[in-house]
Formats: structure tokens, sequence, C-alpha cells
């Protein structure tokens, strides 16, 4: 299959764009810089540049589309809506136009709210789902869920297939790989450790104090996390996925980034809130059941055992 990736130079991206390859497809990355990964071909491009973009989608089978203003605050909200909702509609539009019969959306968690909640949103129930009410309070979460509603019309106007993949705290848990991504993306970091320091460890160990404005707290983000390469597979099997016209899934690992066993979180934060199934140990409060079911997602990997684990065990030990 011929896919095309938008903003493959990314910190998810180099995973995406290695997982298709590694699945024998020809692979083609869209964006403003190269990415490093070999094997992949290259356009230059921006996504609110419609008509490049309508020039370059002709003869793909399938558009992974990552580019996108990846936190609020990274940008002004007008640039933020323009890359975000504009690019998707772009990118849509181009496909449409050139015949491509698939597009793949990478969206967030935020998109339900929780991540970036200015007044507190409790959850109906537990685990989280993709039928739980989305109400983003911030313009990245809003962002992302006007983008998988407009999917959802281009499949109801055109019967393209669209696929909105909500990633869950993307991590980078890999020392090999992780090395080649610090560099890469909004967020740079001048080494693996400094990334892993400042962004995990912190997140796992959890202070209570959140520092505003910055990254989500753990339990804005209900404590889930994805390793990068199960959020690669994600993409893989949604692009080879023929049945699906349209959905909406939640990914992430099987398990939360927390120390603490799930009941534990649940008996500190969200006491009165329904269970709609037994969260045993550190199961996930947000759930893949659906992307299981439909998609074949399984995530193989877990931070508890993972290069980042043992290098921060290490540091506990000096």
């Amino acid at each position: 299959m011929r896919i095309l990736v938008t903003g493959g130079s990314g910190r998810i991206g180099y995973y995406v764009l290695h997982d298709l390859l590694s699945a024998g497809h020809e692979v083609s990355s869209f964006g403003r810089s190269r990415p490093v990964v070999e094997g992949v071909s290259f356009v230059r491009g921006d996504i609110t540049d419609i008509a490049h973009l309508k020039r370059s989608c002709p003869g793909y089978h399938a558009i992974v589309h990552l580019a996108a203003v990846a936190a609020p605050r990274l940008s002004t909200p007008e640039q933020l809506m323009q890359v975000n909702v504009m690019g998707t509609l772009n990118v849509l539009e181009a496909a449409v136009q050139a015949g491509v019969g698939k597009v793949v959306f990478a969206s967030s968690g935020a998109a339900t709210g929780f991540s970036f909640q200015k007044y507190e949103i409790v959850p109906r129930y537990l685990p989280l789902d993709e039928e739980h009410p989305a109400e983003p309070q911030d313009i990245y979460g809003l962002s992302k869920l006007l983008s998988e509603l407009t999917l959802k019309r281009y499949t109801e106007f055109y019967g393209i297939q669209t696929i909105s993949l909500r990633i869950n705290n993307n991590w980078n848990l890999d020392r090999c790989s992780a090395g080649q991504v610090i560099n890469v993306g909004a967020f740079r970091y001048g080494s693996v450790e400094e990334l892993w320091s400042q962004r995990y460890v912190t997140n796992v160990k959890d202070p209570g104090e959140w520092p505003l404005p910055g990254v989500p707290s753990p339990r804005n983000l209900l404590w889930a996390v994805t390793d990068a390469r199960d959020g690669a597979q994600a993409f893989r099997l949604a692009v080879e996925n023929e049945r699906i016209e349209h959905e909406v899934f939640q990914i992430n690992a099987g398990d939360t980034s927390s120390l603490l066993e799930t009941s534990e979180l649940i008996a500190r934060h969200y006491p009165n809130v329904p269970l709609k199934a037994n969260l045993e140990g550190y199961a996930s409060l947000v759930s893949h059941e659906k992307a299981t079911r439909l998609l074949g997602y399984r995530p193989q990997y877990t931070w508890r055992q993972s290069d980042f684990k043992t290098w921060m065990d290490s540091q506990n030990d000096s």
C-alpha cells in the first residue's frame, strides 16, 4: 500500500514510519522537515497550503495525518486552529480530490477535555471510553474534537474511510529510538536522560502539586500513557483495516503511569465515580477495549518493563 504521512518528522511520526515500512508499505512523509527514517520518500510541504497538498496526494491509497500544533500555548489560538482544524480539512479535501480512500487521524486524549481542564471535570464513569461525553475547555482539545467531527462528516458525505486515534500521553521508552527523536517537534531535549527525567519521572512519582501552565498533570491525564511503539501499531492497524467506515478509538497502554494501584487512585480521587469494569492491579482508567475489538489493537509494551524503567531504577540506587 502507498501511504502518505503528514508530520512524519515528529516524535510519534518516527515510530509510525518505521512500523509502516516494516509491514512492507511504501511510505512518503509530507512536511516541513525531512524525517530521520531511511527508506521513506520526502515531500516538502505545509498542510495549510492546500494547493500543494492537493498536488501531492494523487497515487496514494491512504493518508496518515499526524501534522499539528502539539499542545496549547505553543502558538496563538488562531494559529493553532488554522493548523489543526483547517489543516485537517485540507487533508480531507485533498484526499477526496485525489481519490485517496482512507484518512487516519492522530487525535488526542485531550479531545475528551480532561488533559487541559481549567475547571475540574469528574468522569461520569470509569474506565473512560469513546462514549463518554467530550467537553474540552482548551483550544487544543477543541481542535482535536472538531477534527474528529470533520472526519465523520467526510465519511458521510463522500464515503471516504476515516479513523481517529486518540493517543493518550505518548512516551518514548526505548533508548535507541528515543535518542532519534529528542530534538524533533516542539519539545526538544539535550539527551534521552533529560527527556526521561523532566517528563516521565515526574509523571510517575507525581508530586501532587503540578506547575501551571505546563504539561498536564497525571490526574488530568487519568494516569494514561502510551508507548510510542504501541501508538505506531494502532496507526498501522487502522491503515490496513478495510471494514471500518468511520470510528474514534482510545489508544493507550493497559496500565497506568502511576506507582499506586488503580484501586487506590480511584479511592483517593474518584471514590464516587461508578465503575463499568473491574480495574485490578495497575489497570488503565482509559479503556482501549473498542480498539482491541474492532482494530485488533493490543498494547505490547509497558513503562514498567522498559529502558526508561531500568534507567529510573538505576538513579534511585545511586
